[in-house]
């Protein structure tokens, strides 16, 4: 057998085989891949219908009871306009605070002297009084 023969013989066999494996293995994988692209594009197109149903919605506001921290002894405007920048509204809100925490949200200059517990309690007998009057 001529050489030349038997490496075109080996190129045809080598092309079958490698179109029968990209056929029965290859393009399978792509059919499952097009399925699988499909459901996550239905999925995109249900999240993006949410997402604009929700942009659509009116805003829900949800009005919180406001108390007058600068009630206390101590409190003036700006140390409740801080505490109220940190989301402490009520005097509950403060009275659940540490002292720590009240010295983390006022940030007081060196010489500021303040009393966080002294606060504390105060709020805290505020809070009480006002549980009682409900």
């Amino acid at each position: 057998m001529n050489p030349f023969v038997g490496i075109l013989i080996g190129l045809l066999v080598g092309w079958l085989i490698e179109w029968i494996i990209d056929w029965l293995f290859w393009r399978r994988g792509d059919a499952r891949l097009r399925e699988k692209l499909a459901a996550t594009e239905a999925e995109r197109d249900q999240l993006k219908a949410q997402l604009i149903a929700c942009t659509n919605a009116p805003a829900k506001v949800v009005v919180k009871e406001k108390d007058d921290l600068a009630k206390i002894h101590g409190i003036g405007k700006v140390f409740a306009g801080r505490l109220n920048e940190a989301g402490v509204h009520t005097f509950a809100e403060l009275a659940a605070l540490t002292s720590e925490r009240v010295y983390e949200i006022i940030d007081p200059e060196e010489w500021q002297a303040i009393d966080a517990d002294s606060w504390i309690a105060e709020a805290r007998d505020f809070a009480a009084r006002r549980k009682t009057e409900a």
